[in-house]
Formats: structure tokens, C-alpha cells, sequence
């Protein structure tokens, strides 16, 4: 029904052409725009009616330039000039047909390669799905592993503290009884206080461990108190000059987000004692209704945050930032080769 209304369209096209060119005479030449109907058909019916419009275009074109072949002057002429037209149209005609299968073959080209694309973005939709399915899946577990080892920390450092460290302490008093009992015998007595020597100073170990474990300060007290007294004695034991400001007023935490606070502050000031080379450094630590924000800065010789994440020794790091996420938190690095970094560390409160 489609090809017969557009062959009908050529046909009045052709007429309308042949009518103009009939009225005005032979002065005037209408043969170029009995393209019109040529193409047309050419284009939207295919080759065999483009030939079809261009035998009947140039008939027309002989017929009213002849006056219907009434004309005194030698046919031969005319026919020949027709022709001529006769094969520039079904030249124009080829060559659209081949326009038309270029732009075809190029459209087919272009529904292929987009449902390509197409089926392309809904793998990579799938897989980043799956990629983010798998990535939350392993967060969660990683939050599972964090609280069940800090769990065990917890019950190991109690054991250690309350078992071990109660044993060391009865152990004390023995060996100072024994050596208030042989006093005269100074070799006794010397081989005890050095014994009573050496369990005071595994009891200190013992609190140490224990404290590393999981900080008491941190239950008892909460995680300001635990962190300033942490600070003291990392200043202490690094001989790293350490200046921080902390909240006046306590903040009160679930247990896995005061520890986890805790422990990005202790990796934190680990790195710096380890690796910047710096003798001072700063804890500023504020908070507000809605955020607590902790900034840890050192002033040694920082690192190429490009190298270093794209290479091996970032278990610290990832670690961090792997405590951060567990607890809605994020965490910044800012750093440059003989700049320094700060840890940017924000938790929200609510």
C-alpha cells in the first residue's frame, strides 16, 4: 500500500513537471527538473521504478518538446537529446540507489553496534552492581571481623589483666615475703629482689599488653580519656614532642565506634613515629552536634600518596580507612614528598 501511494506521488510529480514545461514552451528547458520525480522514486521505491519514472520523464520531455512528434525538424535530434536525458536519469538513478544502500547498510551498522552498546552497558551495569553487591558484602563482613577481634582483644586483655597479672601480684608478695623471712642470707635475699625486680617489670609488660588489647580507660572512662592518656605515653615512649587539644566535655560512643576511633588515632601517630622523621607533631580533635572531626598532622618529610597507594606497605592505611567506613565516618589523607600529612578523620554523631 506504502510503495503504491508513493508511486502514485512520482507519477503526479512527473505530471506536474511535464504540465509546467508544456505551457511554457520549447524556449524554456524543464529537463533537469524532471529530477525530481527521479529521485524521488529512486530513493523511497528502489532502482527498477527510478528507471520506471526516468523512461517515462524523458518520453514526456520528447513528447511535449516534439508537440507530440509534429515538430518539422529532424526526429533524429530529438530523440537522440532524449536519450541523452534518458541516460543522465538513469544514471542519477544508479547513483542514489547506491546512496540509499550506503546509508542503509550504514543504519544497519549503527542499530548493530548500539544494541551492541547497548547490551555492552547492561554487562557493565550487571557487573558494577555485582561489583557493589560483593564490595558492601565484604564491608560488612570486614565490620563483622573488626568487632568479633576486638571482641577477643577484649576478653583476652580482662584474662591477661585480671588472670596473669593477679598471678604476677601474688607472685610478688611471695618473693617479698620470702625476703623479709631470709633477710640474713644475703645471697637469698639478693637473688629474690632481682626475682621481684623481674615480676615487676613483667607486670608492667602485662598491663601494656593488656592495654593494647583494649584500652580499660576506653570502658571505664570513654574515648577521650583513653585517648589523652594514650597520647602521653606514646610522647612518652617516641620521645615525639605531641601537642593536642581535646573536647572538654565527653562524648558518649557505641563500643565498636570509640574503639574504632581509637585505633585510627593510634595507626595514625604509628605512621608518624615510624616513617615521617618528624620530632613534633599535633592531635586536634573537636566535635559538635552532628560530627566529631580528628586531625592528626606531623611536620617530616610526608609521601607520594600516588606511589604509595598504588604500591605495597598501605595495609596501615587501608586498614584505616576500612574502620572509618565501618562506622559511617570518612577519612582524608593530605600529604607531599617534604610537606607533612594530616589525617582528616570525620565521624558523624547522629
Amino acid at each position: 500500500m506504502k510503495i503504491f501511494v508513493k508511486l502514485i506521488l512520482s507519477l503526479i510529480l512527473t505530471a506536474i513537471v511535464a504540465f509546467i514545461d508544456f505551457i511554457t514552451g520549447n524556449e524554456l528547458s524543464f529537463s533537469i527538473f524532471y529530477l525530481i520525480p527521479v529521485i524521488y522514486s529512486s530513493w523511497y521505491l528502489g532502482k527498477r521504478y527510478g528507471i520506471l519514472l526516468s523512461v517515462i520523464s524523458a518520453a514526456a520531455w520528447l513528447i511535449i518538446d516534439t508537440n507530440g512528434l509534429n515538430v518539422s525538424a529532424d526526429h533524429a535530434i530529438y530523440f537522440w537529446n532524449s536519450l541523452v536525458r534518458l541516460g543522465f536519469f538513469i544514471t542519477v538513478t544508479f547513483l542514489i540507489d547506491k546512496i540509499k544502500q550506503l546509508q542503509d547498510n550504514q543504519e544497519e551498522i549503527i542499530k548493530i553496534r548500539t544494541a551492541e552498546l547497548v547490551k555492552e552497558a547492561e554487562e557493565h551495569e550487571k557487573s558494577r552492581n555485582e561489583l557493589i553487591l560483593t564490595s558492601t558484602k565484604l564491608r560488612e563482613l570486614n565490620s563483622k571481623i573488626e568487632s568479633i577481634k576486638e571482641e577477643q582483644n577484649s576478653n583476652i586483655a580482662r584474662e591477661i589483666h585480671d588472670e596473669l597479672g593477679q598471678s604476677l601480684t601474688a607472685i610478688n608478695l611471695e618473693l617479698q615475703w620470702i625476703n623479709k623471712k631470709y633477710s640474713g642470707n644475703e645471697d637469698i635475699a639478693n637473688r629474690m629482689q632481682m626475682l621481684g625486680e623481674i615480676v615487676s617489670n613483667t607486670i608492667v609488660k602485662v598491663r601494656k599488653i593488656s592495654s593494647d588489647l583494649r584500652p580499660r580507660l576506653l570502658d571505664q572512662l570513654g574515648l577521650f580519656p583513653a585517648i589523652e592518656s594514650f597520647l602521653k605515653e606514646f610522647s612518652k615512649r617516641s620521645g615525639i614532642n605531641l601537642s593536642y587539644n581535646l573536647p572538654s566535655e565527653n562524648v558518649k560512643f557505641e563500643s565498636t565506634a570509640s574503639i574504632m576511633i581509637y585505633r585510627i588515632i593510634q595507626e595514625a601517630l604509628t605512621n608518624i613515629s615510624r616513617h615521617s622523621g618528624s620530632n613534633n607533631a599535633e592531635v586536634l580533635i573537636s566535635s559538635n552536634a552532628d560530627m566529631l572531626t580528628a586531625k592528626i598532622k606531623d611536620f617530616g618529610r610526608g609521601f607520594d600518596r600516588s606511589k604509595i597507594i598504588s604500591g605495597a606497605g598501605t595495609l596501615g592505611i587501608i586498614g584505616m580507612h576500612e574502620r572509618a567506613n565501618i562506622i559511617k565516618g570518612t577519612l582524608e589523607i593530605i600529604s607531599g614528598n617534604g610537606s607533612g600529612t594530616e589525617v582528616i578523620l570525620k565521624v558523624p554523631l547522629k
